[in-house]
């Protein structure tokens, strides 16, 4: 288990991290949300151990990280622009990574690079930004440590690519003891591989844990209007019961996220009353549908009184 407990790291006049806490289990994929500048790269650097915290600390398992060459040995960190010698081929740097992180696997690192046709032999510096970040997610898979930490690791890749990589590291996981630390500032590159989600903002964080549980409160339906009976009438009658979260309305398509006014947490018995409130109003189609972790995110986060335009614009 990774444990952050008040981590503050300041850089002349700005504070790049500001008291942050928050635990991470093992073996899931954390994503750790921001816009630029607040603190996210910072944040991962100091859970790494190169940056030394001004205060706070970061333990594996209740050991100190920082100065415990033992613990550090745990973490490969991916930073968003990887360092590679000049004129090195990604052979090179498997050679090298066997060095310095005894358990890679080289055979498997040449057969990943085989698999998503990257010439190991070719110098890195001739590869495009995409074809740098297989090369260097495929050498951080296999250098096997128990955590990886990759800043902006799907930034430059097409989206058959960045599902190719997702499939690698949930091969991964599947296979070994690996937890995963993702930093992104785009949600929907994070939403079909994560397990939990942190949102940092002016280096504090706004929230930490499981987007869905934490929005339990909160419904989503897709329903038609009736010909002739607009979506007015039937706020006025849903707002009597409900809160609108949200609605997008396509000609008679309605798309709706209610909250309950009276509970933070949804039971079942729950979630039929407000199903059955909603299609009431919808006679034509009414039909409660999975939440998609961006709407769940951005409802929780304005719930508690944030823009989300200015949190991740």
């Amino acid at each position: 288990m990774l444990q952050i407990e008040n981590l503050t790291k300041n850089f002349d006049t700005i504070c790049a991290v500001n008291q942050v806490s928050f635990t991470i289990p093992d073996r899931i994929v954390y994503g750790l949300l921001g816009t630029n500048g607040a603190g996210k790269s910072t944040l991962l650097r100091l859970i790494a151990g190169i940056l030394q915290p001004d205060e706070g600390r970061v333990c594996v398992d209740g050991e100190l990280c920082y100065e415990n060459p033992t613990v550090k040995s745990c973490f490969f960190y991916l930073p968003d622009t990887p360092y590679y010698f000049a004129n090195a081929s990604m052979e090179d740097m498997i050679r090298f990574y066997v060095k310095q992180y005894p358990q890679t696997d080289a055979k498997r690192a040449k057969g990943m690079a085989e698999m998503l046709n990257l010439d190991i032999k070719q110098p890195l510096r001739t590869f495009s930004k995409g074809m740098k970040r297989q090369a260097f997610l495929i050498l951080a898979l296999c250098a096997n440590t128990k955590y990886l930490l990759c800043d902006e690791v799907f930034d430059g890749l097409d989206p058959m690519i960045a599902e190719v990589m997702k499939k690698l590291l949930r091969e991964a996981m599947r296979e070994r003891e690996l937890t995963v630390i993702v930093v992104s500032h785009k949600l929907r590159e994070l939403e079909d591989i994560c397990e939990q989600i942190g949102i940092l903002h002016k280096g504090g964080v706004l929230s930490s844990g499981n987007m869905r549980e934490r929005a339990g409160n909160i419904c989503k339906f897709q329903c038609v209007l009736e010909d002739g009976i607009g979506w007015e009438e039937k706020k006025e009658a849903l707002k009597q019961k409900a809160d609108i979260v949200k609605c997008r309305i396509e000609g008679s398509f309605v798309t709706l996220l209610v909250r309950d006014k009276n509970v933070t947490a949804l039971s079942e018995k729950e979630t039929d009353r407000i199903s059955e409130t909603v299609a009431e109003l919808f006679p034509v189609f009414c039909k409660q549908v999975p939440m998609t972790l961006e709407e769940t995110f951005i409802a929780k986060m304005e719930e508690n009184g944030y823009d989300i335009r200015k949190v991740l614009s």
